[in-house]
């Protein structure tokens, strides 16, 4: 709940639309939404965890990186990420989605990881290939980007790769 203001101004901005159906919330509702959030990041929660990416300097965040457990089944996350405009091409949608990644395999215990991202989006595809992800399906109107279905295409991290991949802990 402490950092639900600071993520509803970020929803807020006008280039997140682009890629993604951000939902328009006004400020109570979302905050309803989070306090009904889980509380706790492990293998049986069931629900959506959020973190914010900002600089440690500044502290201002300028994205986010959401991890969905318990709807896709058992073992399995959705992981979604975005970032304002002027926190894009620096790295850190690589860093953010790699530390979510720590979370959900070492302490979630998730076999795998899937991300969906729109065929057109070539910016957030590097980011997943460059961190290993395999490209699954293309998903033909996998999604609705401003009123109007979308391709997408599906990625998967499995956990037994990811922990074996130089650097994990």
């Amino acid at each position: 709940m402490s950092n639900a203001d600071a993520l509803w101004r970020i929803m807020q901005a006008g280039g997140l639309r682009e890629y993604q159906d951000v939902p328009r919330y006004s400020l109570d509702e979302f905050r309803e939404r989070v306090a009904a959030r889980p509380k706790e990041l492990h293998t049986h929660a069931s629900g959506r965890f959020e973190w914010l990416i900002a600089l440690t300097a500044t502290r201002a965040p300028f994205g986010w990186v959401s991890l969905r457990l318990g709807e896709y089944g058992a073992g399995t996350a959705e992981m979604g990420y975005s970032l304002l405009e002027s926190g894009r091409r620096m790295g850190y949608a690589f860093e953010g989605v790699r530390a979510v990644l720590d979370e959900a395999f070492f302490e979630a215990r998730m076999e795998a990881v899937e991300a969906a991202c729109v065929v057109g989006n070539e910016a957030s595809q590097k980011v997943l290939k460059s961190l290993g992800f395999t490209q699954v399906r293309m998903q033909r109107n996998g999604a609705v980007v401003r009123s109007r279905a979308v391709d997408i295409y599906v990625f998967r991290m499995e956990g037994a790769i990811w922990k074996k991949a130089p650097g994990s802990p």
